[in-house]
């Protein structure tokens, strides 16, 4: 089956691939924490996970359900402000990047989620996927991300 990642960039995706455990966690974090760093993301549950995950290289079941729970909650905020732009012109430039702002969120939370998840090929390729969708220059967060292997 087909990695997201592998759409977005086959040259990282066979990076990761072709690395070892220790460096796909690595590469996970390092998506992680670019992504909750851009996002400004400053919230007990995140930090405490990130540092779970530098710690254990993974996250306890409860704690990726709770991450999940987060992300659906800001990429409905996400989708709410995408509806109420659609029938207001007056304030859309404020409501289009607010509504970044919650996409990029749930993305960084999500990236942190699946960073969680036991088998290290997965979650660095779902991890970078999701991080990856933050940045618009790409070339500065694949240069980082190389920096992990």
């Amino acid at each position: 089956m087909i990695k997201r990642l592998e759409t977005a960039s086959k040259d990282l995706s066979a990076r990761i691939a072709a690395s070892e455990p220790m460096t796909q966690r690595r590469v996970s974090i390092v998506a992680c924490e670019l992504a909750i760093q851009a996002t400004e993301l400053d919230i007990p549950i995140i930090s405490e996970s990130l540092e779970q995950l530098r710690q254990n290289g993974k996250l306890p079941q409860e704690r990726i359900v709770e991450l999940n729970k987060l992300a659906n909650q800001l990429d409905e905020r996400y989708f709410d402000i995408q509806d109420a732009l659609g029938d207001n012109t007056e304030n859309s430039e404020a409501l289009q990047v607010e509504s970044l702002q919650f996409f990029g969120k749930a993305r960084a939370v999500s990236a942190l989620e699946f960073a969680g998840e036991e088998n290290t090929y997965d979650a660095a390729m779902e991890s970078v996927y999701e991080a990856l969708a933050i940045f618009e220059d790409r070339n500065n967060f694949f240069s980082e991300i190389e920096k992990a292997f």
